[in-house]
């Protein structure tokens, strides 16, 4: 092994290149310029060793290392594992890291080289990824591996206190919303705690245009009758025929991601992924809400009533009918119901993590796909719909 990277969520980036003259400093240490590149040279008498670090910030490269982030995540996040504690938490340090310290030796890394990379992860409260698929706290144990296995019975998420939230601007709505949430909360007898953060005032949120939502509710709505035909055991040639004539039907055919398109071309769909999609019409529920097509956003305890959400689609019978109907949502409104199932999801997620019935009749797979939904339409992270984050 030549290479792996150590992740950070740290405030001041100094420190990270502090961190790596002190661990390396028996070795001559030179930093470029910009800050961006340190390599660490071993001068022996039979050859010259050298390591670079090559450093990734997300503030001078937001849209690479948004990308990164993604991929770790979304690489984590489908590992089956009976340490679901120890993943989540991992999961929640990912959301809050920015920076990425990518480590190439010219040598294969030697136990005192791995010690002093492990010096660093511990003076910044790191993360190690190593090209094996593991992951390694900055004591060198395993947190988890690509298999599922850990060595850790709990995981401390570490996050410098000036990036909790640092991309949400306080406000007086997100503070007034959050009190009332928690009211909610408590006279359901929902378990809640008060330090999780506010999300995004009015003054901030920037809501999907009308366009955007109709589009995504159509293809959400088709997405998931073909996965419900595909898992009730239809002829997948004659279900991908069937939904190509109301994908026609809508001019739906650009309405679709990228994941959603590799779905319905797939000649024979993976069955766990069907039933993902088949829970795509509680995602499809949230946005007929918000387009004013459903009154009122009920309490997240049950499945939402299928034949009559595929009716509104149906009723419409195209495209531009379905659009000229739809009467986009307040951003005061679609916020209330962000902030509710954020802290709705926090309940289920610590619910889950300790083996116990959420409180207060919440359906956690209900709970999920509204938040996915809800965090799409108050564009959270600038995320596009196949990597919404669901952060608790």
């Amino acid at each position: 092994m030549k290479q792996c990277t150590l992740y950070v969520s740290i405030g001041e980036h100094q420190k990270v290149l502090d961190a790596i003259g002190q661990a390396f400093r028996e070795q001559a240490v030179e930093t470029s310029a910009d800050g961006r590149s340190v390599t660490a040279v071993d001068r022996r008498w039979f050859g010259k060793r050298s390591i670079t670090f090559n450093i990734m910030r997300e503030d001078a490269d937001p849209d690479e290392f948004l990308q990164m982030k993604r991929g770790m995540y979304g690489y984590v996040y489908q590992i089956e594992t009976g340490h679901e504690q120890v993943k989540q938490k991992l999961l929640l340090q990912i959301t809050a890291l920015n920076v990425a310290v990518g480590i190439v030796a010219s040598h294969e890394l030697d136990p005192k080289t791995i010690e002093s990379i492990l010096e660093m992860a511990e003076a910044v409260h790191g993360i190690v990824f190593l090209p094996n698929g593991n992951t390694l706290d900055s004591q060198g144990r395993l947190i988890l591996s690509p298999d599922g296995d850990s060595e850790l019975e709990d995981f401390r998420v570490t996050v410098s206190s000036d990036l909790i939230d640092g991309h949400i601007k306080p406000s007086k709505s997100g503070e007034e919303r959050k009190e009332r949430s928690l009211k909610l909360l408590e006279e359901r007898g929902i378990p809640s705690i008060r330090h999780l953060p506010v999300i995004v005032g009015d003054e901030d949120a920037v809501l999907r245009t009308k366009e955007e939502v109709v589009q995504r509710a159509i293809a959400l709505c088709l997405i998931a009758v073909y996965a419900g035909g595909v898992t009730e055991g239809g002829d997948v040639q004659e279900e991908r025929e069937f939904i190509e004539g109301i994908i026609e039907q809508y001019g739906a055919a650009s309405f679709f991601t990228e994941k959603e398109k590799a779905f319905l071309q797939d000649a024979q769909p993976d069955r766990t992924a069907a039933i993902q999609m088949v829970w795509m019409y509680e995602c499809y529920w949230v946005l007929l809400w918000a387009l004013g097509y459903k009154e009122e956003l009920e309490f997240p305890g049950q499945i939402c009533d299928v034949n009559a959400a595929i009716d509104v689609l149906k009723q419409a019978g195209d495209y531009a009918t379905f659009l000229e109907g739809a009467v986009l949502r307040s951003k005061e409104e679609i916020l209330d119901q962000a902030d509710l199932i954020y802290r709705y999801d926090w309940a289920c997620v610590d619910a889950r993590i300790h083996d116990r019935t959420v409180a207060g009749g919440l359906d956690g797979g209900v709970v999920m796909e509204r938040h996915r939904a809800l965090n799409w339409l108050i564009c959270y992270m600038e995320d596009d719909w196949d990597h919404v984050q669901m952060d608790t």
